[in-house]
C-alpha cells in the first residue's frame, strides 16, 4: 500500500472519529475565523481563533465543541504533503461565561487516528497561557510507533490557581523520512472546572451557641421589666 492510499484511509478515519466524538455538526476552522464571533458551548466561551500553516488550509480542519468540557479538531495531518512534513499552529481563548461561578482548574490534551509506518512521528505540543497570573502550562503528546521514544497519547495539567480564561496555542507536527509515512487525524482539548467560591455563605450558629439562645431571650425580657 503506497502513501497516497494511506492518505485516503486517514481521511476516512478522521470522518469516523469526528462522527463518534460529537453529535453536533462540525464547523471548519476557516468558518470560525472568518465569522469572528465567539462560540458559546455550555458555560464556556471559545474565541480569538488563529491559524498558521503552509501545508494544510484551515477549511480542511473540522472543529467540534462538546458541551463546556472539550473542543476537538479533526483533519488529515500526514507526511505525504509538504515534502514529508506537515505542521499546523492553532490558537484560541477559552473563558468561563460571565456570571458563572466556576474557574478552570485543569486541562487535558489527547490525539488519535495516528498511523506510523517506518521512520515517522506525530507530535502535538501545546502551551496554556494564564495571563492573569503570568503563568504558563505545557502539554505534549507524541507517537512514533514501535522502537522509538516512549509514546504518550494523552497529557494533562492542573491549573493553579483556577482561572476564568486561558489562551491556548497548539502545534501539530507530522513528519517522515524516505518512504515512511505518518498521520494523525484527531486532536482534542478537555477542560475541568470547580466552583469559584461566590458569595460568603451565611453564618450558622454552632450547637453551643443555640443552647445559650433561650437564656439570652430571658435576659432581655428581665431587662425590659426592670426598666419600667
Amino acid at each position: 500500500m503506497n502513501r497516497f492510499s494511506l492518505c485516503a484511509l486517514a481521511v476516512v478515519g478522521a470522518a469516523g472519529l469526528l462522527a463518534a466524538a460529537s453529535p453536533a455538526q462540525a464547523l471548519s476552522l476557516q468558518e470560525i475565523i472568518d465569522n469572528g464571533t465567539p462560540i458559546v458551548a455550555g458555560d464556556k466561551i471559545f474565541s480569538n481563533f488563529t491559524y498558521l500553516s503552509t501545508t494544510l488550509p484551515a477549511n480542511q480542519i473540522a472543529v467540534n465543541f462538546v458541551d463546556s468540557s472539550a473542543v476537538q479538531f479533526g483533519a488529515n495531518w500526514n507526511s505525504a504533503y509538504g515534502g514529508g512534513t506537515m505542521s499546523s499552529v492553532i490558537g484560541y481563548t477559552v473563558s468561563v461565561s460571565p456570571g458563572v461561578d466556576n474557574v478552570i482548574t485543569g486541562a487535558g490534551l489527547d490525539f488519535a487516528g495516528h498511523v506510523i509506518i517506518g521512520d515517522a512521528r506525530a507530535t502535538v505540543g501545546e502551551t496554556l497561557f494564564d495571563d492573569a497570573n503570568s503563568k504558563n502550562y505545557g502539554l505534549q503528546v507524541y507517537y512514533d510507533g514501535e522502537g522509538g521514544l516512549a509514546d504518550n497519547l494523552s497529557d494533562s495539567t492542573s491549573v493553579d490557581p483556577g482561572v476564568t480564561s486561558l489562551r491556548v496555542i497548539k502545534s501539530i507536527d507530522v513528519s517522515a523520512n524516505g518512504q515512511a509515512f505518518g498521520a494523525v487525524n484527531f486532536v482534542a482539548n478537555t477542560f475541568t472546572q470547580t466552583p469559584g467560591g461566590g458569595e460568603n455563605p451565611p453564618v450558622i450558629p454552632e450547637p453551643a451557641s443555640l443552647a445559650l439562645l433561650p437564656l439570652a431571650i430571658v435576659g432581655l425580657a428581665l431587662r425590659k421589666r426592670l426598666a419600667r
